[in-house]
């Protein structure tokens, strides 16, 4: 199967949502799923990019510019997930490859501890480790 790689579009909302699901999130409602996609395409901070084979979307990747006033700015990969029935073929590789290939400077991941899996995955593809945080959050 070949799966190809391309900026998202207004029209995948349905297959993004689909694959979403795959975060261990429920289903947004279609017309959340849309005004959340449409802000995305819109925006000049983010990129979205799709993994499909045809018109089935097997997997995306979310990425935001960051800027910061005593740092250099960088983009952050905020969100990637592959349909399960589509992983270990290189889908998830293909759409960091390309979010790294389409922006210059520095590229940055969060992962949670737990997530051996997803540690090792970026490491494998050069990512190095620079810094343990705890997140915050109010209500």
């Amino acid at each position: 199967m070949d799966h190809q790689i391309r900026t998202a579009t207004l029209s995948d909302v349905n297959g993004i949502n689909a694959v979403s699901i795959h975060l261990g999130y429920a289903a947004l409602p279609s017309h959340e799923a849309i005004r959340n996609l449409r802000l995305i395409i819109e925006s000049n901070a983010d990129s979205l990019y799709v993994s499909h084979i045809g018109d089935v979307i097997t997997g995306w990747l979310h990425l935001i510019y960051a800027k910061r006033l005593a740092s250099p700015s960088f983009v952050e990969i905020v969100g990637l997930v592959v349909d399960p029935n589509y992983r270990r073929q290189g889908v998830a590789k293909a759409l960091v490859e390309r979010a790294i290939a389409s922006h210059s400077g520095t590229v940055r991941v969060r992962c949670n501890e737990k997530r051996l899996d997803s540690r090792q995955f970026y490491q494998a593809l050069g990512f190095n480790k620079t810094k343990t945080q705890h997140v915050f959050k109010l209500r």
